[in-house]
């Protein structure tokens, strides 16, 4: 089944969500950071129906816009790697008061870990990439892969927050996602998408 993605800039930080559309107009949001409007509306106007919320990792510009959407589709369910889950509940550990914020996540949420996993009527693939964030991950929807603030167009993710390791963080790229078809279209967290064979060439990091 072949999917569409519809990118939004949200947030204090310009982080980008994301929605996954398949051709049965359902939908997966990625990463929702606060002032979801356009992306609600978005859901909305194509008359879609919300499948999950899928978390990246829990860092504070990438989650706080969960609220948004639990306020209007309450049962939504939540996913985010085992590992991220201590930072939903501790703003220290999900930077949300370096805003001044004491930002958590309250929620149930629906432990993911390496591997296939059926996510509403999505077939996902998920990768387990420490290293900006303990539990982060990136996930492999047909030819997209959403891999948060792991890996960006000529550049990866930080490593000087807490749970950080820069090591870690360019081996799991280099096993697990730089392995993907060089056609793979990446989708990160923050500036434009890029693919896996661009990276290889050019990411003076990798």
């Amino acid at each position: 089944m072949s999917v569409s993605v519809e990118k939004f800039i949200l947030g204090p930080i310009e982080t980008n969500a994301y929605l996954v559309i398949n051709e049965s107009k359902k939908c997966l949001c990625i990463d929702p950071s606060s002032n979801c409007d356009e992306l609600l509306q978005e859901i909305r106007i194509q008359n879609l129906e919300l499948e999950a919320i899928i978390l990246t990792h829990g860092h504070f510009d990438h989650i706080m816009g969960v609220p948004e959407i639990k306020e209007q589709y309450p049962l939504v369910p939540l996913y985010t790697h085992p590992n991220e889950l201590e930072l939903l509940k501790d703003p220290q550990f999900n930077g949300s008061f370096l805003i001044g914020v004491t930002f958590t996540i309250k929620d149930h949420v629906n432990e993911i870990n390496e591997g296939n996993i059926e996510i509403g009527s999505f077939s996902c693939q998920i990768f387990s990439v420490p290293g900006h964030s303990p539990g982060g991950i990136a996930i492999k929807i047909e030819q997209y892969l959403f891999c948060g603030d792991i890996l960006f167009a000529g550049s990866v993710g930080r490593t000087d927050l807490i749970g950080g390791n820069e090591q870690q963080l360019l081996d799991g790229i280099r096993k697990k996602l730089l392995v993907l078809p060089d056609e793979t279209i990446v989708c990160p967290g923050h500036g434009g998408r890029t693919t896996i064979g661009r990276e290889k060439k050019m990411n003076p990091y990798l």
